[in-house]
């Protein structure tokens, strides 16, 4: 079968010709049918700092949906020819952060697609216990869509009193930042997403229809004071500046991973009570609510979605890359 794996060359993908992979006991076989591009795949293939654990041939992807095919024991069965997502974070179940429901930094956590072979191709395995049947209301191109849809959904969480009256900035139109602003409109709080005039045409553009206003950073100038803001960009330099336009007492969350340390003058953050908060991954339990999201927002998300065929998949993440598409979706 046909892999999309990590090669030796920065900012390069290849084509790899993989076996089907071999069960064993407690997992099973899924055919694929759509797999997303992640931020994470870009830093893998970047060959990122932090992203150093990434093998050199490891098959991509980690938002998967496709068809169970094949399973090893008896008692899964029941989940062949079943559509299918496969949760990302192999988490232990056992570890301390696990027993608390804090799965998203379970001590033993392994990713799909970056610690060991993913969906960027046509068979993936995976342990049963990371398989979720899809809803009959979501479509499965849609539902590969449903890792970063609950990565959205665990970092809105953060915020403990999101109401209708608070102004929210979103930084970075990337996927999860368009999702978070979706998620915070969809609650009725005014959702400001920010990024640069490079990032117009292909991402901010599309906000509007979304319920979102936009700010084009390197032109426009923050005119309302901000109550809470999520941080996606991924840049050092829009981290810091965000403080700016935060309310004293204002919450931070930062979704977006770096490549490049970042200081803060905390004597600021003191004094206004600006507590930084991370938010990393999401729980099992986030699938659930980025289900209902998915089906309800479904045909409007679409629109935002270009799809590739697994043969031009390098072209997938030379688009990605160059930031010329807002997600792209491969599929078999």
């Amino acid at each position: 079968m046909k892999a999309v794996v990590k090669s030796n060359s920065p900012q390069k993908i290849e084509l790899q010709e993989k076996a089907l992979p071999v069960l064993n006991v407690g997992e099973v076989l899924v055919e694929v049918a759509y797999c997303g591009v992640c931020g994470s795949d870009l830093h893998a293939v970047n060959h990122s700092k932090g992203y150093e654990f990434v093998q050199i041939n490891t098959t991509l992807g980690h938002e998967i949906s496709g068809k169970v095919v094949e399973v090893f024991d008896k008692e899964n069965r029941h989940l062949i020819n079943k559509n299918v997502i496969v949760e990302s974070m192999n988490y232990c179940n056992e570890c301390e952060n696990c027993k608390r429901g804090r799965y998203s930094i379970c001590l033993n956590n392994q990713v799909i697609g970056l610690h060991f072979d993913g969906g960027m191709t046509q068979f993936v395995k995976t342990n049963a216990n990371f398989i979720k049947e899809i809803n009959n209301d979501l479509p499965i191109d849609i539902a590969a869509l449903i890792e970063p849809m609950s990565i959205a959904v665990h970092a809105v969480k953060k915020i403990k009193n999101l109401g209708t009256k608070d102004t929210i900035l979103v930084q970075g139109p990337g996927i999860i930042g368009f999702f978070i602003g979706l998620i915070c409109a969809h609650k009725k709080a005014k959702v400001i997403l920010s990024g640069l005039e490079k990032d117009y045409e292909y991402r901010l553009s599309k906000a509007n229809d979304f319920g979102m206003t936009i700010l084009v950073a390197d032109k426009q100038k923050l005119e309302v004071p901000i109550d809470y803001i999520f941080e996606c960009s991924g840049s050092s330099a829009a981290l810091k500046t965000g403080f700016n336009s935060l309310k004293k007492g204002g919450e931070i969350v930062v979704v977006a991973l770096y490549e490049q340390e970042t200081s803060l003058f905390l004597t600021n953050l003191v004094r206004n009570e600006w507590p930084l908060i991370t938010s990393y991954g999401c729980d099992p339990v986030d699938y659930t609510d980025a289900s209902k999201l998915l089906i309800e927002y479904g045909d409007q998300i679409r629109e935002i979605i270009s799809f590739f065929p697994l043969a031009e998949a390098e072209q997938a993440f030379k688009e990605s890359i160059d930031q010329k598409v807002l997600k792209a979706l491969i599929y078999n």
